[in-house]
């Protein structure tokens, strides 16, 4: 009966062993999420976000943002991690964070600059056609805002010779007619960009 006994102990022990041991796994593992945005705050599908833990020593590990620009990781040890998120077109950026228990960590947010798609122009430059619209205004950062006969928005440039290729990010206006994935192509109208032309109506420069 004693022997039985301590067979019994023995067991129960061994199981509560087992029962410490993976809940401290459970707690030493960690659960992370985040968004992938560009400069106006639209999530951006299909980037890619490499976990790895800081100091370079230990698995790395790559997820995909979603429709949305969302992403999760699932199973990362505790720990300060640092975060790659690259995407075509784009300046990829590195953050660090702190993984901690589950469900314990706050959403990791990323913005990323748009690369320049070519040259630029050195000073604030404008061109606007007779009836008032449309019309361009183009910094020197990359950046341009536009108005046509349905809204206006903003977004990227980059020239390309004699061409400009507009990365329209933020349109007000009845639709949506802009995609992020298709530049809207504008032409000069010489190498002393005078004048430029959209849609067939040409704008001189203000």
């Amino acid at each position: 009966m004693r022997r039985s006994f301590e067979c019994g102990s023995l067991t129960a022990l061994f199981v509560l062993v087992c029962l410490l041991g993976a809940s401290v796994v459970a707690e030493a593992q960690g659960r992370t999420r985040g968004k992938v945005m560009d400069e106006w705050g639209n999530g951006l599908p299909g980037a890619t976000v490499l976990a790895e833990p800081d100091g370079g020593t230990g698995a790395q590990t790559t997820e995909t943002t979603d429709d949305n620009g969302e992403f999760m990781f699932v199973g990362l040890p505790q720990g300060v991690w640092n975060f790659t998120v690259t995407y075509d077109g784009y300046q990829g950026i590195r953050q660090a964070a702190r993984v901690s228990q589950l469900n314990q960590n706050r959403p990791i947010e990323v913005e990323l600059p748009v690369l320049p798609l070519g040259g630029l122009f050195r000073e604030r430059t404008e061109f606007e056609a007779e009836a008032g619209t449309p019309k361009f205004r183009f910094e020197d950062d990359g950046k341009f805002e536009f108005e046509d006969e349905d809204g206006e928005g903003e977004g990227n440039y980059g020239i390309v010779e004699q061409n400009a290729l507009l990365v329209v990010r933020d349109y007000d206006g009845p639709d949506d007619k802009f995609s992020v994935t298709t530049p809207v192509v504008v032409e000069f109208g010489d190498a002393m960009f005078t004048s430029m032309t959209h849609n067939g109506v040409n704008m001189p420069k203000k």
